[in-house]
């Protein structure tokens, strides 16, 4: 009887115990945006030395926005944004700091049309061409933006995102007294006529005009971090206002 019993145990079929995972996918916040995407990889990833350290504090919540210019030179004559998305329908807040700080709106100079000084939003970053909706309080009415104005407007938006998270001494010292602080990201269009402004400029004693150029040749002229340094010394002289110590 044993060795009948034996017998049927080791004819028994050997079954391998498995289990399944299933991970289930979570829909990303509200408002979370392109940022949170969601999860389609149903495998636990195998920890790596990436993945083993702690990240430093605030590295994954960076957007791209702040990141798409990384590691490139910000006194650079031009910039390389084909990472960076499109430009939003309105310029989105930066932080200075830990302060949140206004982009403004969009402005062009002269429109194709021939008419001048227009800001306001653009149409969604889908739409084709690209719509500016302005109002000045006087004049309302929409103009197309051709894409060599998307360009240089993006050159300048973003890098002025990128220098805003290691700005010269001299703009936080401005900032900090009660001077310039918000933008507006203005363009100047040569091919259009002259509109009046070539470099950034302040306007009154709270805003500060991010001008890009596009010249008569059609290059786009940007605002440099060296450029950023000099125009908040002026500032700073002209309001007799101390410079940040060297040190």
């Amino acid at each position: 009887m044993n060795k009948l019993l034996s017998i049927a145990l080791v004819a028994l079929p050997i079954v391998a115990c498995t289990t399944e995972t299933i991970y289930k996918s979570v829909p990303p916040p509200e408002g979370a945006g392109a940022e949170a995407e969601e999860s389609t990889d149903n495998t636990e990833p195998t920890p790596t030395d990436d993945t083993a350290k702690p990240k430093s504090p605030g590295a994954a919540s960076k957007k791209v926005e702040d990141r798409c210019l990384d590691g490139q030179d910000m006194d650079a004559d031009d910039v390389d944004v084909s990472t960076c998305p499109p430009i939003p329908s309105i310029p989105a807040e930066a932080l200075l700091g830990k302060k949140k700080i206004s982009l403004g709106a969009w402005e062009i100079g002269t429109t194709a049309d021939g008419k001048t000084y227009k800001y306001g939003t653009l149409s969604a970053p889908s739409t084709n061409p690209r719509i500016l909706s302005y109002d000045d309080g006087e004049v309302s009415g929409e103009v197309a933006v051709n894409a060599e104005n998307l360009e240089c407007w993006a050159k300048g938006y973003y890098r002025l995102r990128k220098m805003l998270q290691d700005p010269p001494a001299e703009y936080v010292a401005l900032h900090d007294a009660g001077f310039q602080y918000r933008f507006f990201q203005f363009q100047t269009d040569l091919r259009n006529g002259p509109t009046g402004f070539r470099q950034i400029s302040s306007f009154q004693d709270h805003l500060v005009k991010w001008v890009t150029v596009i010249n008569a040749k059609g290059v786009c002229e940007q605002p440099t971090l060296t450029k950023f340094r000099d125009y908040a010394k002026g500032e700073l002289k002209k309001r007799g206002l101390p410079q940040p110590d060297a040190n």
